[in-house]
């Protein structure tokens, strides 16, 4: 059995690898990388991570943004908080928003 959020799942009910990114993403909310440089830190393959990353950010879980060479994945809520930071300051910096988005999700 694990949490996730406020859920409690059985092993049996989710594939291993969705419940590590979910806790991954959960633990590092501000991450903004690519399915490789997450497989790293997961000690995963990249294949593994990339198809379940595409998984999560059809459920909301995590955003796929276009970018090259290739996708970024960030935290569902990160990414909402992201976009609305945009939409209210579009002139400030992205990597100003980004730790804004840091400061914000690291509040207790």
């Amino acid at each position: 059995m694990a949490r996730v959020g406020n859920f409690i799942v059985r092993d049996a009910d989710i594939d291993r690898i969705k419940l590590e990114l979910i806790t991954f993403f959960k633990d590092n909310p501000g991450t903004v990388d690519s399915a490789e440089k997450i497989s790293i830190r997961l000690g995963r393959s990249k294949e593994e991570v990339q198809k379940t990353l595409e998984e999560l950010a059809q459920h909301g879980i995590c955003k796929k943004v276009s970018s090259r060479p290739e996708p970024i994945y960030m935290y569902g809520a990160s990414a909402q908080i992201l976009e609305r930071i945009a939409k209210l300051a579009p002139d400030m910096d992205y990597n100003a928003q980004i730790e804004l988005v840091n400061t914000l999700l690291t509040r207790h």
